[in-house]
C-alpha cells in the first residue's frame, strides 16, 4: 500500500506544481531522500529534473543541516543515520525561497508536525524562514490535532494520498508559489 499510497502523492504534487513551473524553476524545491517507511518521491523528483527545476536535498552534519543541490538521482552515498544524502561535490543550493518537502511522523490539520525527535528541520526554518514547507505523509499519518510547543514551525501545505490540503497562510505566503 506504501508505494500505490507514495504514487499517488507524487501525482498530486505534480499536478499542484505543473502550474507553477516558471516560479518553480527560479525558486527550486527542496526534497527529502526516503528512509524507512517515509513517502517516496522519487517519482517527482525524476519529473522535477526533467523539467529543469533546482533540485536540492539536506545533508547532516553534526547539529546541523544543509541543503545541496544535485543534478540527477545518482549523486547520492549514505550519510548520517544510514540516509541517502547528496554526494560530497554538490554544492550548497542557497534557494532561500524553495517549496520544501517535509518527512514527519505525525501532522494535523492545524499545520503541526513531528517529525523523528532531533529538530534539525525546526532549526534550518528557523534560519531559512522564507521557505514554502510542505509536510509530506500518508493519510493514516494524519491527526486532527497534535500538541505542538512553541520551537515547532509549521507547515503551509500538507500532501497526503487524499490530495494536498493549505493552510491558512499570511499574504507573503501565499506570493511564495
Amino acid at each position: 500500500m506504501r508505494s500505490q499510497y507514495s504514487e499517488q502523492i507524487c501525482k498530486n504534487l505534480q499536478e499542484y506544481f505543473a502550474g507553477q513551473k516558471k516560479d518553480l524553476k527560479r525558486r527550486g524545491v527542496y526534497g527529502y531522500y526516503p528512509f524507512g517507511a517515509e513517502v517516496s518521491l522519487i517519482r517527482l523528483y525524476v519529473w522535477l529534473l526533467g523539467e529543469e527545476i533546482p533540485l536540492a536535498f539536506p545533508r547532516v552534519s553534526g547539529d546541523t543541516m544543509e541543503f545541496y543541490r544535485i543534478a540527477s538521482m545518482e549523486e547520492f552515498e549514505k550519510g548520517a543515520f544510514g540516509i541517502y544524502e547528496p554526494a560530497v561535490g554538490c554544492r550548497l543550493a542557497g534557494l532561500c525561497e524553495a517549496a520544501c518537502l517535509v518527512p514527519g511522523s505525525v501532522f494535523d490539520r492545524m499545520g503541526n508536525r513531528y517529525g523523528y525527535g532531533k529538530g534539525y528541520y525546526d532549526r534550518y526554518f528557523l534560519r531559512c524562514s522564507n521557505l514554502y514547507r510542505i509536510g509530506i505523509a500518508y493519510e493514516m499519518q494524519v491527526k486532527e490535532r497534535i500538541p505542538a510547543e512553541g520551537h515547532d514551525i509549521k507547515m503551509q501545505a500538507l500532501a497526503t494520498e487524499r490530495g494536498i490540503s493549505v493552510f491558512d497562510l499570511d499574504d507573503a505566503m501565499r506570493d511564495c508559489l
